[in-house]
Protein backbone atom coordinates (compact mmCIF):
# COMPACT_ATOMS: atom_id res chain seq x y z
CA UNK A 1 0.00 0.00 0.00
CA UNK A 2 1.15 3.30 -0.44
CA UNK A 3 0.77 5.99 1.91
CA UNK A 4 0.60 9.71 1.67
CA UNK A 5 1.17 11.38 4.81
CA UNK A 6 -0.49 15.23 4.90
CA UNK A 7 1.96 16.94 7.79
CA UNK A 8 -0.30 19.54 9.62
CA UNK A 9 1.43 21.93 12.37
CA UNK A 10 -0.66 21.77 14.64
CA UNK A 11 -4.66 20.94 15.15
CA UNK A 12 -6.94 19.71 17.31
CA UNK A 13 -7.68 16.01 16.84
CA UNK A 14 -6.22 13.80 13.81
CA UNK A 15 -9.17 11.71 13.83
CA UNK A 16 -11.71 14.74 14.08
CA UNK A 17 -9.81 16.94 10.80
CA UNK A 18 -9.91 13.36 8.93
CA UNK A 19 -13.86 12.73 9.48
CA UNK A 20 -14.65 17.01 7.97
CA UNK A 21 -12.19 15.68 5.48
CA UNK A 22 -13.37 12.64 4.32
CA UNK A 23 -16.98 14.55 4.68
CA UNK A 24 -15.78 16.57 1.73
CA UNK A 25 -14.08 13.90 -0.22
CA UNK A 26 -11.02 14.76 0.24
CA UNK A 27 -9.47 11.66 1.39
CA UNK A 28 -8.26 8.68 0.19
CA UNK A 29 -7.44 4.78 1.21
CA UNK A 30 -3.61 5.97 2.24
CA UNK A 31 -3.80 9.27 3.35
CA UNK A 32 -2.13 10.26 6.84
CA UNK A 33 -3.01 12.66 8.71
CA UNK A 34 0.53 13.67 10.97
CA UNK A 35 1.18 16.02 13.45
CA UNK A 36 3.37 16.46 15.94
CA UNK A 37 1.05 18.98 18.15
CA UNK A 38 -2.65 17.49 18.85
CA UNK A 39 -4.68 20.14 21.11
CA UNK A 40 -7.54 18.26 21.66
CA UNK A 41 -6.76 14.56 21.22
CA UNK A 42 -9.36 12.14 21.81
CA UNK A 43 -9.32 8.90 23.61
CA UNK A 44 -12.21 6.13 24.03
CA UNK A 45 -15.19 7.72 24.63
CA UNK A 46 -14.49 11.18 26.49
CA UNK A 47 -11.28 10.09 27.31
CA UNK A 48 -8.62 12.83 26.22
CA UNK A 49 -5.26 11.76 24.86
CA UNK A 50 -1.98 13.57 26.53
CA UNK A 51 0.74 14.45 24.18
CA UNK A 52 3.95 16.85 24.85
CA UNK A 53 4.00 19.06 21.57
CA UNK A 54 6.53 17.78 19.73
CA UNK A 55 7.13 14.72 21.57
CA UNK A 56 5.13 11.88 20.42
CA UNK A 57 4.00 10.12 16.98
CA UNK A 58 0.20 11.28 16.46
CA UNK A 59 -1.14 10.32 13.15
CA UNK A 60 -5.05 9.11 11.89
CA UNK A 61 -4.56 6.57 8.84
CA UNK A 62 -7.54 5.84 5.96
CA UNK A 63 -8.11 3.17 5.14
CA UNK A 64 -11.26 1.50 3.31
CA UNK A 65 -11.33 -2.07 3.55
CA UNK A 66 -13.45 -4.03 0.91
CA UNK A 67 -12.82 -7.19 1.28
CA UNK A 68 -13.13 -7.30 4.79
CA UNK A 69 -16.86 -7.77 6.13
CA UNK A 70 -18.84 -5.44 9.10
CA UNK A 71 -18.76 -8.11 10.97
CA UNK A 72 -15.07 -8.94 10.35
CA UNK A 73 -14.43 -5.32 11.52
CA UNK A 74 -12.39 -6.15 14.50
CA UNK A 75 -9.93 -8.01 12.12
CA UNK A 76 -8.80 -4.11 11.40
CA UNK A 77 -7.77 -4.06 15.40
CA UNK A 78 -5.86 -6.79 15.27
CA UNK A 79 -3.97 -6.11 12.05
CA UNK A 80 -2.94 -2.29 14.03
CA UNK A 81 -2.27 -3.64 16.95
CA UNK A 82 0.19 -5.94 15.96
CA UNK A 83 1.57 -3.56 13.37
CA UNK A 84 2.40 -1.33 16.57
CA UNK A 85 3.49 -4.16 18.82
CA UNK A 86 6.28 -4.80 16.35
CA UNK A 87 7.30 -1.33 15.66
CA UNK A 88 7.79 -1.15 19.49
CA UNK A 89 9.64 -4.42 19.70
CA UNK A 90 11.99 -2.59 17.33
CA UNK A 91 12.98 -0.21 19.69
CA UNK A 92 13.06 -1.73 23.34
CA UNK A 93 16.13 -4.41 23.30
CA UNK A 94 15.77 -5.56 27.07
CA UNK A 95 13.13 -8.16 26.18
CA UNK A 96 12.38 -8.62 29.90
CA UNK A 97 10.33 -5.94 29.19
CA UNK A 98 7.07 -7.60 27.24
CA UNK A 99 5.14 -5.65 25.03
CA UNK A 100 1.63 -6.55 25.10
CA UNK A 101 -1.67 -5.81 23.92
CA UNK A 102 -4.24 -4.83 26.50
CA UNK A 103 -7.59 -5.80 25.33
CA UNK A 104 -8.87 -4.79 22.69
CA UNK A 105 -6.17 -2.00 21.42
CA UNK A 106 -3.77 -0.75 23.99
CA UNK A 107 -0.06 -1.26 23.76
CA UNK A 108 1.31 -1.76 27.43
CA UNK A 109 4.95 -2.48 27.68
CA UNK A 110 4.59 -4.43 31.16
CA UNK A 111 1.90 -2.91 33.17
CA UNK A 112 2.49 0.51 31.61
CA UNK A 113 0.84 2.02 28.59
CA UNK A 114 2.75 3.36 25.54
CA UNK A 115 0.70 3.22 22.84
CA UNK A 116 -3.58 3.81 22.24
CA UNK A 117 -5.78 3.26 18.89
CA UNK A 118 -8.85 5.03 18.46
CA UNK A 119 -11.15 3.41 15.42
CA UNK A 120 -14.22 4.97 13.59
CA UNK A 121 -15.95 2.24 11.29
CA UNK A 122 -18.17 3.47 8.99
CA UNK A 123 -20.25 0.49 7.55
CA UNK A 124 -22.74 0.78 4.24
CA UNK A 125 -24.37 -2.87 4.32
CA UNK A 126 -22.34 -5.23 5.17
CA UNK A 127 -19.19 -3.52 4.25
CA UNK A 128 -16.71 -0.93 5.67
CA UNK A 129 -16.84 1.77 3.22
CA UNK A 130 -13.89 3.75 5.20
CA UNK A 131 -11.91 3.29 8.63
CA UNK A 132 -10.22 6.30 10.18
CA UNK A 133 -7.21 5.06 12.80
CA UNK A 134 -6.51 7.21 15.25
CA UNK A 135 -3.17 6.27 16.91
CA UNK A 136 -0.53 7.87 19.51
CA UNK A 137 2.73 6.34 20.40
CA UNK A 138 4.05 7.84 23.57
CA UNK A 139 7.85 8.36 22.25
CA UNK A 140 10.03 11.63 24.08
CA UNK A 141 7.56 12.58 26.35
CA UNK A 142 9.43 11.82 30.12
CA UNK A 143 6.67 13.65 32.34
CA UNK A 144 2.67 12.99 31.87
CA UNK A 145 0.39 15.73 33.73
CA UNK A 146 -2.85 14.17 33.36
CA UNK A 147 -4.92 11.84 35.37
CA UNK A 148 -3.93 8.84 33.62
CA UNK A 149 -2.64 6.13 35.65
CA UNK A 150 -0.03 4.72 33.67
CA UNK A 151 1.69 6.19 30.93
CA UNK A 152 4.98 5.61 30.06
CA UNK A 153 7.35 6.40 26.95
CA UNK A 154 9.93 4.64 24.20
CA UNK A 155 12.65 7.23 25.86
CA UNK A 156 11.73 5.92 29.59
CA UNK A 157 13.39 2.20 27.67
CA UNK A 158 16.00 3.69 24.88
CA UNK A 159 17.41 6.64 27.46
CA UNK A 160 17.51 8.75 23.91
CA UNK A 161 15.09 10.61 21.71
CA UNK A 162 13.90 9.07 18.86
CA UNK A 163 13.65 10.45 15.48
CA UNK A 164 9.16 10.31 15.02
CA UNK A 165 9.43 10.68 11.28
CA UNK A 166 11.31 7.33 10.55
CA UNK A 167 8.95 6.02 13.62
CA UNK A 168 6.02 6.44 11.80
CA UNK A 169 7.73 5.15 8.29
CA UNK A 170 8.17 2.35 9.93
CA UNK A 171 4.73 2.02 11.81
CA UNK A 172 3.04 2.74 7.78
CA UNK A 173 5.45 -0.03 6.28
CA UNK A 174 4.58 -2.33 9.16
CA UNK A 175 0.99 -1.79 8.86
CA UNK A 176 1.32 -2.21 4.73
CA UNK A 177 2.65 -5.86 5.08
CA UNK A 178 -0.26 -6.88 7.92
CA UNK A 179 -3.07 -4.96 5.99
CA UNK A 180 -1.92 -7.00 2.52
CA UNK A 181 -1.36 -10.07 4.08
CA UNK A 182 -4.62 -10.51 6.72
CA UNK A 183 -7.27 -8.00 5.25
CA UNK A 184 -6.47 -8.60 1.51
CA UNK A 185 -6.06 -12.28 1.71
CA UNK A 186 -8.62 -12.86 4.34
CA UNK A 187 -5.80 -15.10 6.42
CA UNK A 188 -8.02 -14.54 9.59
CA UNK A 189 -7.27 -17.52 11.91
CA UNK A 190 -3.23 -17.03 11.56
CA UNK A 191 -3.96 -13.30 12.86
CA UNK A 192 -6.29 -14.43 15.75
CA UNK A 193 -3.94 -16.93 17.26
CA UNK A 194 -1.07 -14.07 16.81
CA UNK A 195 -3.54 -11.32 18.31
CA UNK A 196 -4.34 -13.93 20.84
CA UNK A 197 -0.73 -15.05 21.68
CA UNK A 198 0.14 -11.01 22.74
CA UNK A 199 -2.85 -10.25 25.22
CA UNK A 200 -2.25 -9.13 27.82
CA UNK A 201 -2.70 -11.56 31.29
CA UNK A 202 -3.34 -14.08 28.25
CA UNK A 203 -3.87 -17.29 30.44
CA UNK A 204 -2.77 -16.04 33.37
CA UNK A 205 -5.42 -15.46 36.79
CA UNK A 206 -6.37 -12.19 37.35
CA UNK A 207 -8.70 -9.84 39.05
CA UNK A 208 -11.51 -8.04 36.85
CA UNK A 209 -14.87 -6.10 37.40
CA UNK A 210 -17.81 -6.22 36.00
CA UNK A 211 -21.26 -5.33 36.56
CA UNK A 212 -21.89 -7.89 39.42
CA UNK A 213 -18.87 -7.23 41.08
CA UNK A 214 -15.01 -8.43 41.97
CA UNK A 215 -13.75 -12.05 40.37
CA UNK A 216 -10.90 -13.74 39.49
CA UNK A 217 -10.71 -15.07 35.70
CA UNK A 218 -9.16 -16.05 32.68
CA UNK A 219 -8.60 -14.82 29.31
CA UNK A 220 -8.36 -17.51 27.17
CA UNK A 221 -10.29 -16.21 23.74
CA UNK A 222 -11.92 -13.76 21.66
CA UNK A 223 -14.99 -14.37 19.33
CA UNK A 224 -15.33 -13.75 15.85
CA UNK A 225 -16.82 -10.12 16.78
CA UNK A 226 -13.71 -9.40 19.07
CA UNK A 227 -15.33 -9.79 22.59
CA UNK A 228 -13.38 -11.16 25.24
CA UNK A 229 -13.86 -14.43 26.67
CA UNK A 230 -12.83 -14.86 30.14
CA UNK A 231 -13.11 -17.95 32.10
CA UNK A 232 -13.75 -17.79 35.84
CA UNK A 233 -13.31 -19.85 38.79
CA UNK A 234 -15.80 -21.78 38.59
CA UNK A 235 -15.04 -22.96 34.82
CA UNK A 236 -17.96 -20.76 33.40
CA UNK A 237 -16.65 -18.97 30.02
CA UNK A 238 -18.14 -15.60 30.22
CA UNK A 239 -18.08 -13.20 26.99
CA UNK A 240 -17.61 -8.89 27.36
CA UNK A 241 -17.87 -6.58 24.96
CA UNK A 242 -15.96 -3.48 25.10
CA UNK A 243 -16.26 -1.49 28.18
CA UNK A 244 -18.08 -4.46 30.07
CA UNK A 245 -14.82 -5.70 32.23
CA UNK A 246 -12.65 -3.39 33.99
CA UNK A 247 -8.86 -4.90 34.31
CA UNK A 248 -8.40 -4.73 38.68
CA UNK A 249 -4.47 -3.90 39.34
Amino acid sequence: MDFNIINLPKVKSTNSYAQKQIEKKALKEGDVIFTLNQEEGKGHGNNIWESEPNSNLLASIILQPVTVEASNQFVLTQIISLAIIDLINEYITNKSQKVKIKWPNDIYVGDFKIAGILFQNFIKGNKIEHSIIGIGINVNQAKFLSSAPNPISLIHYTNKSTDIYKLLQKLLTNISVYYEKYSINSNYLELKTRYINTLYRYKIWADYGDNNGHFRGQIVDIDQYGRLIVKIESGIEKVYNFKEIRFIH
